[in-house]
């Protein structure tokens, strides 16, 4: 038990050290931020009937940041989802229902297209912390452009990750999904999805 209590109290110890992110662009490093997939989530909503937002999400995607805090709007994001990976949640009916949605050619037909992908092409700074990120989003094989609002929460260390530095962003979209071709339902449910991230990233070492 004695041993027990150590191990917890060694555990707190050490995540103590790990400093709290400061919302100051001076602080971080240039260079390649990935995914620190621990600390990462990617949800979407779409109106159901009009009476509440359905709530999903993916659990498996990637991304890649070019950082430059000198010079923020010289930045630049790329993501990579697996539409395999949705998470609906379905109390009763789970597996079934996130296959549904994630392989049926009237929603994301996974198999088909087995990758949403997402690429910036301009970064723009609204505020001190806050910017709207241009991007390419590819979408049952047909590529539109979109835009996310993001916000820029600051950076940290952890002592686990030696020198490399953290950075988090928190960011929201939306987009029609008829624009790209799912038109499945409506108007029943919504054609507006919208996209939340709150995601860190880890210098590359």
């Amino acid at each position: 038990m004695f041993r027990t209590f150590g191990a917890i109290a060694a555990a707190i110890a050490l995540a103590s050290c790990a400093t709290a992110g400061e919302q100051s662009f001076t602080e971080a490093n240039s260079g390649t931020y990935e995914l620190e997939k621990t600390h990462a989530f990617l949800t979407w909503r779409i109106s159901h009937n009009g009476l509440s937002k359905y709530t999903a999400r993916f659990t498996e995607f990637d991304a890649t940041i070019e950082f430059d805090p000198e010079n923020p709007v010289a930045s630049s994001v790329s993501a990579t989802i697996n539409p395999l990976s949705v998470e609906t949640d379905h109390p009763t009916k789970r597996e079934g229902w996130n296959n549904q949605v994630a392989t049926d050619n009237k929603f994301l037909n996974g198999d088909e297209f087995p990758a949403i992908t997402f690429q910036s092409t301009r970064v723009e700074q609204t505020g001190e912390f806050t910017g709207i990120i241009t991007g390419d989003l590819t979408l049952l094989g047909i590529t539109k452009e979109v835009q996310l609002e993001a916000t820029y929460n600051g950076t940290g260390n952890a002592p686990w990750f030696g020198a490399r530095d953290l950075i988090g962003f928190s960011a929201r979209g939306t987009f029609d999904r008829s624009d790209f071709g799912m038109s499945a339902l409506l108007p029943e449910i919504g054609d507006e999805i919208e996209v939340i991230i709150e995601a860190e990233f880890l210098e590359k070492g």
